[in-house]
């Protein structure tokens, strides 16, 4: 465990705990971390990690941004100076300091905040109607806002963006990423509408159907009863869509970036099933990643490959992946196995690092407080460590290993 005794605030900023305690409380427990945010300057996670024989000797030790500190009291007593430089020191009472960076804060685009703005007028955000889950109040969203992103005027934006995303919103931000044809050197991106109107025609996971005003809402669209009157809606709004949805997602990133940490010990491996939105099938799996030769085209190819040719191609092991959208993980193969379409991921953590960097847990502000989801951002790049095929619960799944 441990409290800061003396803080030297140099920065002049205002300082907090994104937990929503107050500076000193005391803090800790092994396999914890915790983000302190230093307006206008960058975040400081405190991790703590001890062993079997660290702690029978009663040792603790605290990573802080990869700066390392050692202490034998039940409660340490850190004196912690934050410098303008965007810098710290930390050190016990006339202990030696560690000294490292501050993680920079994201930038956060007001052009994107205002058009989540237009977008709630226009009732597209948040998810209209939710049938499933308890959600949050427009007030809720702003506390968490304030508590989780005090760093900027977007804070409820930020927030409102990932309590989207755990609602079916997370449908339309997933079609729009995928089916981009992202190796073309065009803005907007060109699209492969006819794969965007087939996902959004065969969804069946009802209510979340076609037939299904909120659902379609949620598209800028109406109810539909054929293929064709999906593809005629999109046709004539999907850029207004296309663009709304670019900004979503790219407050969705700033937001990712900004929550605490998670430590590698508490959470050691993460997993994903896929394809989890069952109305695409396997051969949608390479249309999730950058690396995808298909992403340049021409336009009107279908964004579709067999899995076994992508296995054979470019998703090998020693390859690098970057996806085209975010991805969620839980914490338990039980869980995955139940969203997966012939795929599992399990992600490990980077080699030496003490908390997965490139991860949100986002259940904190998510439209269910039961649903476990970590999450990584658009454009996050995984090393392929290993690609098998397993029989897990009767079924045979190829199980893809990721290090991020």
């Amino acid at each position: 465990m441990w409290q800061i005794a003396v803080l030297n605030n140099l920065t002049g900023q205002a300082v907090s705990f994104s937990d929503g305690q107050s500076l000193d409380a005391v803090r800790g427990g092994n396999g914890t971390s915790y983000r302190m945010v230093v307006n206008g300057y960058g975040f400081l996670d405190f991790t703590e990690a001890f062993h079997a024989l660290s702690q029978h000797f009663g040792i603790g030790f605290l990573d802080l941004n990869g700066a390392g500190l050692a202490y034998v009291t039940e409660v340490a007593q850190l004196v912690l100076t934050l410098q303008p430089a965007g810098t710290f020191a930390v050190s016990l009472p006339g202990g030696p300091p560690s000294q490292g960076n501050l993680k920079p804060l994201p930038q956060v685009s007001a052009g994107d905040a205002q058009t989540l703005d237009e977008m709630m007028e226009l009732k597209i955000v948040p998810y209209q109607n939710i049938p499933d889950a308890p959600g949050k109040s427009t007030q809720e969203i702003e506390q968490l806002g304030r508590q989780y992103f005090p760093f900027t005027p977007y804070s409820f934006q930020l927030a409102m963006s990932i309590y989207d995303w755990t609602t079916a919103d997370f449908a339309r931000m997933v079609f729009y990423k995928i089916f981009a044809y992202t190796g073309i050197a065009q803005s907007p991106l060109p699209l492969d509408l006819a794969g965007i109107a087939q996902a959004i025609w065969t969804s069946n996971w009802p209510p979340y159907v076609p037939q299904n005003a909120d659902y379609m809402n949620s598209f800028m669209m109406t109810p539909a009863y054929s293929y064709d009157e999906v593809y005629n809606q999109l046709q004539a709004n999907y850029l207004q869509v296309q663009s709304y949805n670019d900004a979503e997602n790219r407050l969705l990133s700033a937001a990712f970036a900004s929550m605490p940490r998670t430590s590698v010990l508490a959470e050691p491996l993460l997993y994903s099933g896929q394809m989890d939105i069952q109305n695409l099938g396997s051969e949608h799996f390479a249309t999730e990643f950058l690396q995808n030769p298909l992403n340049r085209g021409p336009v009107g190819v279908p964004l579709e490959m067999p899995l076994q040719q992508a296995l054979d191609t470019f998703i090998v092991p020693g390859a690098t992946l970057t996806t085209k959208m975010v991805w969620s993980f839980g914490n338990s193969m039980e869980e995955a196995m139940t969203y997966q379409n012939g795929i599992i991921l399990i992600a490990v953590p980077p080699a030496g690092s003490m908390v997965w960097n490139a991860v949100s847990y986002i259940t904190p502000i998510s439209d269910d407080p039961t649903k476990i989801e970590y999450t990584f951002a658009p454009g996050t790049s995984f090393l392929v460590k290993n690609v098998e095929t397993r029989t897990i619960q009767g079924k045979p799944v190829v199980v893809i290993t990721l290090q991020t």
